[in-house]
């Protein structure tokens, strides 16, 4: 069996550039010169067409893609497919272009059978190259990305197509009636030149090369083959039905909206530009979802939501179509959604090898026969509908709505054979619908629509920790894939969300990147860890822990802080209790004395002395005061203004020594000695004498050391409080204190301020 040869990494990149880029190209060309399209119906209508015309013309584009399961058989005996897609698709183009030629050369009862001879021509183009670009776009894109490359490829091409459509509204509203043959040929002419440029960028693809295959040229039961697979037949007639209901009123929105409504161009074009900017965040959000979930979880809730969307064109008048861009609205979000489905579930059923091709064919064969039924069931409605005018209140209701009212009925049937189509990933309603309504879903719509749109790295790196910020369940996939991102600013925000997200899915990969020596981002990957808790993740952090960089130790240290929970405070004071690392101690200091672990106070201010850095020292000292339960009060301290701060301390002494001096834990004896030295203590500090400060400090700790009564009931009150009274003694001792200037003083106000809160809550 024919197997592809795969292509390079850097081939598969090149060829996924092109396809995106052709893709965008061909937009601009669609909003041109596409059936269905404002610009198609005026110009049908202006040659003299009307709705039925323009039904039969889609319902002709529909029938002559039944030739598709054809143009397969000619596979082995094409010699090169990419040069047979290329000019094929060259001549599709010039064709579809052509049509502004049929007034110039033609007479007026030859028009519209022209202008459908050219158009058929051109889609059989079309169709003979549909199964081979098919395939070359199957077999490129990987399986595990299909629905991220559909959403970016149609992000492309509707963004592309949105900017033309309002440029050509403008443009033909710029001409009055008699002169809008001239603004259509120059809109036919640009579109083609549009087009002709996707078929030169898609030269630059690579195809995937393919063994030659002997003696099968014309097996017509080939064609016919893929029918045989039961799911596909399901799956096909699913699609078939979908594109029939579709179509059925697909063709005459257009119609109703410069017909019935008498909607200038340059208005379709805005309402059009709505709708695809509502597509692309849509395209976006379902794409995740898509690869995560299945196309069919995705299309079971949305199906029958879409059937909402016919009814509300219903509801429009000539000046009172405010529900048009409602309508374009659920379009956008509910038809992205589907289409963004459609294509990863179709590519799901193809089998490797040869066949894939005809399982191509037999798919877009059979969705073009029932496609092909629509627009002709359409405009045969139209025709005998005619006369039918049905009046509710101030609303009247023509043939085109009525049709419309029909599309929206069989829209469920579809609805109802996808119930029979397996799709291994498929998951409940339920389930899929708590996924998408967890957390933050505009945020995270909007920042995952601005991640795939913007191209600088500050942007998509704002864009990364916004998703994680968001708390959307949708966005941990797009953040795992983030870490692989070229930007390292990209990489380093997509650990850091992960860690925001909360979910155990994020372990894993954050874990990799940890153990991942070559890893840039090993550092956020523990930090995130940390923040996760996973009990998985433990393991990991410690074994970071004799890491040898420094960061990756630090974050480590931060990674289990973040687990919480005794085991974690042991195994970080075990690890503070080893060797003296400077680069970790200072963390383990802050941390240890944040979960309020008195065991760092007595090591912590007899290493002062290690560090050169007053901010380290600061450091220290904070952790210090955390741990025996003075909370952020150093550290307000020392953040307050010069100008504040010697009231800001006087008030703190007077406070303390207040309560030092009325406890009724201590003697009357001990109160006095206390008085005594808390007065000392405060005149000191307000003639700015650091020397008697500390002598002060030094008699008041040893007074209350002395003085503690012994039948206290409060053990742990008394044991903080001598854990102060050596830390007062220790930093008195250490010969760094000289040198941290302003904040010298601060941290032995802050022990008297916390000596006294403790023995005020002793019982006498």
């Amino acid at each position: 069996m024919e197997q592809p040869r795969p292509l390079s990494r850097l081939q598969e990149a090149r060829a996924l550039r092109s396809f995106i880029t052709a893709s965008g190209l061909w937009g601009a060309w669609g909003q041109a010169t596409g059936l269905g399209t404002a610009v198609f119906t005026g110009y049908a209508l202006l040659l003299g067409g009307d709705e039925s015309f323009i039904a039969l013309c889609t319902a002709a584009a529909y029938l002559i893609g039944i030739t598709q399961v054809i143009f397969p058989l000619l596979g082995p005996k094409l010699g090169d497919k990419k040069r047979f897609v290329v000019a094929f698709g060259t001549f599709e183009i010039l064709l579809r272009g052509s049509i502004v030629l049929v007034p110039l050369f033609l007479a007026p009862s030859l028009y519209l059978g022209s202008l459908l001879g050219l158009i058929s021509l051109g889609l059989l183009c079309g169709y003979a190259i549909s199964p081979f670009h098919n395939t070359w776009v199957a077999s490129t894109v990987p399986a595990h990305s299909r629905g991220r490359f559909t959403s970016r490829q149609t992000i492309t091409s509707t963004f592309v197509a949105m900017v033309a459509g309002f440029g050509i509204g403008q443009f033909i509203d710029m001409f009055g009636t008699n002169d809008r043959q001239m603004a259509f040929s120059w809109v036919f002419a640009v579109g083609t030149l549009f087009g002709l440029a996707g078929f030169l960028v898609l030269r630059r693809a690579p195809y995937p090369a393919m063994p030659p295959t002997q003696g099968q040229a014309y097996d017509f039961t080939r064609v016919l083959r893929p029918f045989a697979d039961s799911n596909f037949r399901r799956a096909a007639l699913f699609y078939g039905t979908w594109t029939f209901a579709v179509g059925i009123a697909g063709s005459l929105y257009s119609v109703f909206m410069l017909k019935r409504l008498n909607i200038s161009y340059t208005e379709i074009s805005i309402f059009n530009a709505l709708f695809m900017v509502v597509s692309i965040v849509g395209y976006r959000m379902w794409a995740v979802l898509v690869d995560r979930f299945g196309g069919k979880s995705v299309l079971r809730l949305l199906l029958l939501p879409s059937a909402v969307i016919p009814l509300v064109w219903i509801a429009n008048e000539p000046g009172a179509y405010y529900l048009v861009p409602v309508a374009l609205t659920l379009s956008g979000i509910i038809l992205s959604g589907i289409a963004v489905s459609v294509t990863p579930l179709q590519y799901g059923l193809l089998p490797e090898g040869d066949e894939k091709p005809f399982y191509l064919a037999a798919w877009n064969a059979s969705s073009s026969l029932l496609g092909a039924l629509g627009p002709l069931c359409g405009a045969v409605l139209v025709r005998y509908l005619e006369p039918v005018q049905i009046v509710f209140g101030n609303l009247t209701i023509g043939n085109l709505q009525i049709v419309f009212a029909i599309s929206a009925a069989l829209r469920l049937v579809p609805a109802l054979l996808l119930r029979g189509v397996e799709d291994a990933k498929e998951i409940s309603s339920r389930r899929l619908l708590a996924n998408m309504f967890g957390g933050n879903l505009l945020s995270y719509a909007y920042n995952a629509a601005l991640f795939s749109l913007v191209s600088t790295a500050g942007r998509r790196a704002q864009a990364t920790l916004a998703m994680g910020r968001s708390g959307h369940p949708l966005a941990i996939q797009q953040l795992i894939q983030a870490l692989a991102d070229a930007s390292p600013k990209v990489r380093s925000n997509a650990a850091r969300a992960l860690g925001e997200t909360g979910s155990d899915e994020a372990t894993e990969p954050l874990i990799r990147e940890l153990l991942d020596d070559s890893s840039d981002i090993r550092s956020e990957a523990a930090e995130a860890l940390g923040a996760l808790g996973h009990p998985a993740a433990v393991d990991p952090l410690i074994e970071a822990l004799d890491d040898p960089d420094a960061h990756v130790r630090t974050s480590a240290v931060h990674g289990l802080a973040g687990s919480r929970g005794e085991e974690a405070q042991e195994l970080l004071f075990w690890y503070f209790s080893e060797d003296f690392d400077p680069q970790t101690f200072p963390t383990l200091v802050e941390i240890l004395g944040g979960m309020g672990d008195r065991r760092i106070v007595k090591p912590a201010l007899n290493r002062m002395q290690e560090f050169h850095s007053n901010a380290i020292r600061l450091q220290l000292l904070n952790g210090v005061c955390h741990a025996f339960g003075a909370g952020d009060q150093f550290y307000r301290l020392i953040s307050q203004g010069n100008a504040e701060l010697p009231s800001r301390l006087s008030r703190l002494l007077k406070r303390a020594a207040s309560t030092l001096t009325t406890s009724p834990g201590l003697t009357p004896a001990v109160r006095n000695d206390l008085r005594l030295y808390s007065r000392q203590l405060v005149t000191a500090h307000e003639q700015e004498n650091s020397e008697f400060v500390e002598e002060s400090v030094r008699q008041l700790a040893a007074t209350l050391r002395d003085g503690l009564a012994p039948t206290t009931d409060a053990p742990y009150e008394v044991l903080s409080i001598y854990v102060i009274i050596v830390a007062i003694n220790d930093y008195l001792q250490s010969p760094v204190r000289q040198e941290l200037g302003d904040a010298r003083g601060i941290f032995p106000i802050v022990c008297v301020n916390r000596l006294a809160v403790l023995v005020r809550a002793l019982k006498t």
